[in-house]
């Protein structure tokens, strides 16, 4: 849906995976052929071919370094599962014909939008220092009993179904933690974060 929504808008979407390397060949074509074109429009004005430069902006921790990793084919960049591993800007030469520039993650000055900002903290898009796992995960959960109510139930073994967040995340605990709500929590978070609750968009286009 997403995708379809971009190219509406936009006129080359190439899905990529930086952690599978899923479209990662596909970028890397376009992004030649794209630079084929700007430098042949460079020669007819008698300028000089250069390497393409462009900008890989995005939220924090959503893979921008490991996909530019992927992009060259060794560790160029640093990257890891948390936010703002990257901290200043620098171009990473990606073949003889692209560089690109390697950015920190971008957030709004401010959050008014709670809803937004709570799906931000589920994503790993902030510091864990900003907000309470526990009410992440239970919101999380409320997302997910109305996207994947039979995942829920095949993963944990618990029927989600009539439950609040917080009902579940107190289930979940006594079920599998010890009582210790704060690790179902996290455990909720990690799974979801590592996709082993599938590909799930927490929320669809405006026209969908």
């Amino acid at each position: 849906v997403w995708q379809q929504a971009l190219e509406a808008v936009h006129p080359t979407v190439i899905v990529t995976n930086a952690q599978q390397g899923d479209g990662v060949r596909t970028l890397l074509k376009a992004s030649r052929v794209a630079q084929e074109r700007v430098n042949a429009r460079r020669a007819r004005r008698g300028i000089l071919p250069r390497p393409v430069r462009a900008a890989v902006v995005g939220f924090p921790n959503v893979g921008k370094s490991a996909l530019i990793n992927r992009l060259v084919g060794k560790r160029a960049a640093a990257s890891a599962p948390r936010p703002g591993v990257t901290r200043q800007v620098r171009w990473i030469r990606i073949s003889d014909e692209i560089e690109l520039l390697d950015s920190p993650g971008i957030l709004p000055m401010r959050l008014d939008d709670q809803v937004a900002a709570v799906k931000l903290a589920i994503c790993d898009d902030i510091g864990e220092a900003s907000y309470n796992r526990e009410q992440v995960a239970g919101a999380l959960f409320d997302l997910l009993l109305a996207l994947i109510p039979a995942q829920l139930q095949e993963r944990y073994g618990l029927d989600p179904e009539g439950l609040t967040g917080e009902a579940w995340l107190a289930m979940m605990a006594e079920h599998q933690h010890h009582g210790l709500t704060l690790k179902a929590a996290e455990q909720l978070l990690l799974d979801f974060r590592r996709g082993y609750l599938g590909a799930v968009a927490l929320e669809l286009p405006l026209e969908y």
